[in-house]
């Protein structure tokens, strides 16, 4: 969400395609695990359709 994570041993975290996330709250987590493609785009794919 942008808030600098003071310690990531702490912080909640989420892997993703083999790259760990970590976030500022549970809150945080909880929004990306419902939809991580949001949170990271169109993960090298740069297909736009106008």
């Amino acid at each position: 969400m942008g808030h600098e994570i003071e310690d990531p041993t702490s912080a909640p975290s989420s892997e993703y395609k083999g790259t760990t996330y970590y976030f500022c709250c549970e809150n945080c987590k909880t929004t990306f695990d419902e939809n991580p493609a949001d949170f990271i785009g169109s993960n090298g794919s740069h297909h736009h359709h106008h």
